[in-house]
């Protein structure tokens, strides 16, 4: 009976020391270390972290994985060009960045059918629809985007704006490319 009473009284002591050494301690890979809170995601890694929002809707920021830097080179080559024809309402060329699935339900599904088939192409989609579709005509964009969650041949390009809002452009692969797929960029609220 003593020896059971030992043994007891052995494990409980190797229970406490345990707890006493790992439970109840904070690493920087859950706590955040300035704030004390629990850090958001805390397998999330690399630059889509700077747009996380406590308590808002992550999704994007947590979609697929972060693509590679020639990845991200890449489709910041298209929406920084994209942008720049979208602020400057040169609907050809703004057309010219989105990739053949968002044109063919931007003009098949949407524009023909308002325009009662008055609309045939891209540009002229975006001029008959405007600022309802292109949004402000803003280029928001301060440098390179600086973040693209992909997955699935979808993603979601992040950028911090030069009107110190976030936004996110979504985009699409086709044929080894990126291309927009979206009239104008998703403004993120904080």
């Amino acid at each position: 009976m003593g020896a059971i009473r030992r043994l007891g009284l052995a494990l409980v002591l190797v229970v406490v020391v345990a707890f006493a050494s790992g439970c109840g301690s904070s690493d920087s890979s859950t706590v955040a270390e300035t704030t004390g809170k629990p850090k958001l995601y805390p397998w999330l890694k690399g630059p889509s972290r700077e747009f996380l929002i406590r308590g808002g809707d992550n999704v994007v920021q947590t979609f697929g994985r972060e693509a590679t830097n020639a990845e991200r080179a890449q489709a910041n080559e298209v929406i920084q060009a994209w942008m720049k024809a979208r602020a400057a309402q040169d609907w050809a060329r703004d057309c010219s960045y989105f990739s053949r699935r968002y044109i063919h339900a931007l003009i098949t599904t949407d524009a023909m059918r308002v325009s009662h088939g008055k609309v045939k192409n891209c540009a002229q989609g975006l001029a008959f629809f405007g600022h309802r579709a292109s949004g402000s005509y803003k280029n928001t964009l301060t440098g390179p985007i600086d973040s693209l969650r992909v997955g699935g041949g979808n993603g979601y390009a992040q950028y911090h704006g030069n009107n110190g809002h976030d936004f996110v452009v979504t985009v699409e692969r086709e044929n080894g490319k990126w291309w927009v797929s979206i009239a104008s960029p998703l403004g993120r609220s904080s």
